[in-house]
């Protein structure tokens, strides 16, 4: 049987052959690298090694929220009233109206995360899912 076209797994195994080469290829070239680094450092000792720079944090002083769990609690009530009420936009309108960093303290409030390692995104996706858990809960009581 003469097929133009090639078996997915034939495809797959090209595929992952190429990676192997191109991984061998470039372990090879950072050795290489790396050889004439060394060289580089042993004739020229005053050579400037390159540091590495460590990243940049976005949020670098964090700012802690000055609501306490009762406010918080009653935001995380409003925003499931608005959310039944109007949708996922009235959510999206409510946590816009929020600053940063009570965005994180109601997520981790909720039970989402530790304050330390949220963003305002990944807060807010949280917030939106618990949110939701609540609404099927209700949805549920009736």
């Amino acid at each position: 049987m003469n097929n133009e076209f090639i078996e997915p797994q034939e495809e797959v195994n090209r595929v992952a052959e190429e990676i192997c080469l191109l991984r061998k290829d470039i372990q090879a070239a950072s050795a290489a690298l790396n050889r004439i680094e060394r060289r580089l450092k042993a004739a020229f000792p005053k050579y400037p090694t390159k540091n590495k720079q460590p990243r940049e944090k976005k949020y670098n002083a964090k700012i802690v929220s000055s609501k306490n769990a009762a406010e918080l609690q009653s935001i995380f009530n409003d925003l499931v009233s608005y959310t039944q009420n109007g949708g996922d936009s009235a959510f999206a309108d409510k946590i816009g109206e929020l600053k940063n960093e009570d965005v994180v303290a109601l997520a981790s409030e909720i039970g989402i995360s530790s304050r330390n390692r949220l963003s305002r995104n990944k807060a807010a996706d949280g917030i939106r899912k618990r949110v939701q858990e609540v609404m099927q809960l209700q949805f549920e009581k009736i």
